[in-house]
């Protein structure tokens, strides 16, 4: 057992007896506090290994079970305990029955779900130039989180620094919570991608691509796997063709096939619906759901609104490289706020009324939107437009819709 571990069975054994004093801690606060400064001046590789062993299964076994058993529990990270050494000061954990310490990596509360994959602070710099800064978001088992932005607005930097095929400047990827920096062959194979268009051997047939890609990633796919998947993509009366006769959309769909080769629980797509034709976004967008209800959790990017929106469970916008916004569908939309849409024959005197009425409004499309107009301020409202002969022309109840977020979060709105 290391210093580091008797330290910690300690801390939890002293933290148990709820009647301890804060001044026994000072011993075994020195001893953290030396332990901390040690690792602090270790090596990257030896800060990974002390992670690695800290944070093993076994441990993390031991503090679920403390918690079944303790209904108090209080979680803190590095920044946490250092603070506390400095201060001396343990009142945040002297009065709970177990203690659980966690290192390189901030405790949030988690939204109900399994997190099977972490992106934390990730940047891209290319000479003075940041592509990307600060991004950080989480991937839930069986989700379908949609990344959306326009074109050059970093999605696909953000997804090739996640597989590994473009150097990360700043931050980490955790995949299972383990770094892909530690294991990462191994790691990636948990992860399913097809980034930018997808490239094949033109010479050979779909079938023959995917038996050597398999064979590239060192695993054995069979005959039958093959066959499942492009029936599952749409392939199968074309999958014996050399891949030169294939259109862009069929190579988006053998590139799909080749993400899903290795039965990934994380599926990473990049633009995937560039050259289907309608009935096959619709297609695609069904295979997604699909594979989702399998548990499996799929990062899409794309610039069209209107797939994102039909396809996610969570959007995150991206834009100039930053994260504006990050939430479900459901929330990001609106949907909790109901728009109803006014206008008239004098709109220039109608609005005039309305700013005697004090109804917050706004002016759009030739006419005026209320939020949440309540039924008694609509009656009030149109009562009071014909009672001073303002002609109605239109009223109705408006939907939102993501196109409509987007603008209003990115500030395109009007413009």
């Amino acid at each position: 057992m290391t210093n580091l571990d008797e330290n910690k069975d300690v801390l939890n054994d002293n933290l148990t007896d709820k009647g301890s004093k804060t001044e026994d801690y000072s011993d075994l606060l020195e001893k953290i506090r030396q332990q901390v400064d040690s690792e602090n001046n270790s090596t990257v590789q030896e800060k990974s290994n002390f992670t690695k062993d800290f944070l093993s299964e076994d441990k993390k076994e031991d503090v679920q079970e403390n918690k079944d058993v303790h209904s108090e529990t209080v979680v803190l990270n590095r920044e946490d305990l250092q603070k506390a050494f400095e201060q001396e000061d343990v009142s945040n954990v002297s009065n709970v029955s177990n203690v659980s310490v966690e290192v390189g990596k901030t405790t949030e509360k988690k939204e109900q779900g399994e997190v099977v994959l972490e992106v934390l602070g990730l940047k891209k710099r290319i000479g003075l130039k940041t592509i990307v800064d600060d991004i950080t978001f989480e991937m839930r088992k069986g989700e379908i989180t949609g990344l959306l932005g326009p074109n050059g607005s970093g999605k696909t930097t953000i997804m090739r620094m996640m597989v590994g095929l473009t150097k990360i400047s700043k931050g980490d990827v955790y995949c299972f919570e383990k770094p892909l920096g530690l294991g990462k062959t191994r790691m990636l194979k948990e992860i399913g991608s097809m980034i930018e268009t997808p490239e094949f051997y033109n010479y050979m047939s779909g079938w023959s691509n995917l038996k050597q890609i398999a064979r590239t990633c060192g695993k054995k796919v069979s005959r039958s796997r093959i066959k499942e998947l492009a029936e599952f993509v749409g392939l199968k009366d074309v999958i014996h063709k050399k891949v030169k006769t294939y259109s862009l959309g069929m190579r988006q769909r053998l590139g799909l096939a080749q993400a899903l080769l290795n039965d990934p629980k994380i599926l990473i797509l990049d633009e995937p619906v560039n050259g289907l034709d309608p009935q096959g976004v619709q297609d695609f967008r069904n295979k997604l759901k699909e594979i989702a209800a399998t548990g499996v959790s799929i990062l899409i990017s794309s610039h069209l609104l209107d797939e994102i929106e039909r396809v996610s469970d969570r959007i995150i916008v991206i834009e100039k490289g930053h994260i504006i916004a990050d939430d479900k569908l459901v929330n990001l939309k609106g949907d909790n706020i109901v728009k109803t849409f006014v206008s008239t024959y004098d709109n220039e005197k109608a609005e005039a009324l309305i700013e005697e009425l004090g109804i917050r409004y706004k002016k759009e499309n030739a006419g005026f939107v209320f939020e949440n107009l309540s039924r008694e301020n609509k009656g009030q409202l149109l009562t009071y437009l014909v009672t001073n002969n303002v002609e109605l022309d239109t009223v109705k109840v408006l939907s939102t819709s993501l196109e409509d977020r987007f603008l209003e979060i990115t500030g395109k709105e009007n413009k």
